[in-house]
């Protein structure tokens, strides 16, 4: 777990100028602000931006609809929501920034995510700018109590829709009618509607890593593999099975062994100050042949995929209260498997908090 809140460690990533960012996983961060991400991007909103003063005093500009969302103790500057009548969001948005940030001479921003008006605005009026986005990345990384328990909340969604995949996986079957039981499944477990992503694939779709549920019904002897991403509240969960509807091939009995194994051999290895490049490597040396397209694992928390990334090269080191997603796969002969669990390090391993079955 974080040693200091994260409002204190973005206050001293920020130095002595206020710290701005409109990365819409940061502002979730640090506000508890839950944008609405079913529908896309929304004509009735602006992104909302999330400001923190020398003083440690926060506050959020957001819409009136999204601001209801936000946490006690943090200020709103709310600019018309849904409305009749014809709003500029945009503009509306951008003066209530601008008024919280009168008389700063210099700023601590997530450039990358800043509305290009604020930016322009921000160089027209020669206000300095300091790019802190990869450092509040990496402070995201390592959670609050609180945030494990919001991570918590967001896997056993995710444990429910596993299994309702696993009970209705049948031959004659369609991905879309599986799908529909599964995702009503997620949305019971949470209690309402729920953004979700998801690879759901059967047969020999499972060799191409992923896939959304279309049309094609479930043979006897075909795999189903399952990767569910539900978000509840701010938090996003992850999950990946594999499951065979009656007896599985040898091909795909051989593609689970070794994604399995690289499953194992990588919790062995999770424990703090642990090298996220030699899990990748250690997962990828037990599936052999030429491994698997993807990463080995990601952090998740408001973001589905955020630090730490486990893939090969980085020099990422794994820290108590980082939480991860491990997820090596098989994939060959037009058969795939993969298998993930989540796991939150703690001061001497890890702590699995996954809860869905993975057997084949």
């Amino acid at each position: 777990m974080a040693s200091r809140p994260r409002h204190e460690r973005a206050r001293e990533i920020a130095g002595e100028c206020p710290l701005l960012t409109a990365d819409l996983a940061t502002v979730t961060w640090l506000t508890g602000l839950v944008a609405d991400i079913e529908w896309g991007p929304s004509p009735f909103t602006a992104p909302p931006v999330a400001l923190i003063h020398p003083d440690g005093s926060l506050l959020v500009v957001a819409s009136e609809d999204e601001a209801l969302s936000v946490a006690a103790g943090v200020d709103v500057l709310a600019f018309p929501g849904f409305a009749v009548e014809d709003v500029d969001r945009e503009r509306e948005a951008l003066s209530r920034a601008l008024a919280a940030l009168e008389g700063a001479d210099a700023v601590s921003a997530d450039v990358a995510s800043l509305p290009g008006a604020l930016a322009w605005e921000l160089a027209r009026s020669g206000v300095e700018v300091v790019d802190v986005g990869a450092e509040l990345r990496r402070a995201r990384a390592v959670k609050d109590p609180d945030e494990l328990e919001a991570i918590r909340a967001a896997i056993a969604v995710a444990d429910a829709g596993q299994k309702a995949a696993r009970a209705g996986l049948s031959a004659g079957r369609s991905e879309l009618e599986l799908w529909a039981e599964t995702r009503f499944a997620l949305e019971h477990a949470a209690g309402g509607r729920i953004p979700v992503l998801a690879d759901f694939v059967t047969g020999e779709r499972t060799g191409e890593v992923g896939g959304l549920p279309g049309e094609r019904a479930v043979l006897e002897g075909d795999l189903l593999l399952v990767d569910l991403v539900p978000r509840v509240g701010g938090y996003w969960a992850d999950s990946c099975a594999t499951v065979a509807c009656g007896e599985a091939t040898a091909t795909a009995r051989r593609a689970y062994e070794r994604s399995r194994a690289a499953l194992e051999r990588a919790l062995e290895l999770v424990r703090p100050h642990a090298s996220a490049a030699e899990i990748d490597e250690a997962a990828r040396s037990e599936v052999g042949g030429e491994g698997y397209p993807h990463h080995t694992g990601h952090g998740i928390g408001t973001s589905f995929h955020e630090e730490p990334r486990i893939v090969p090269g980085t020099d990422r080191m794994l820290e108590p209260g980082m939480v991860v997603a491990l997820e090596p796969g098989a994939y060959e002969d037009g058969v795939g498997v993969r298998l993930e669990l989540v796991v939150v390090v703690t001061a001497d391993g890890y702590e699995v908090l996954s809860g869905h079955d993975l057997s084949l």
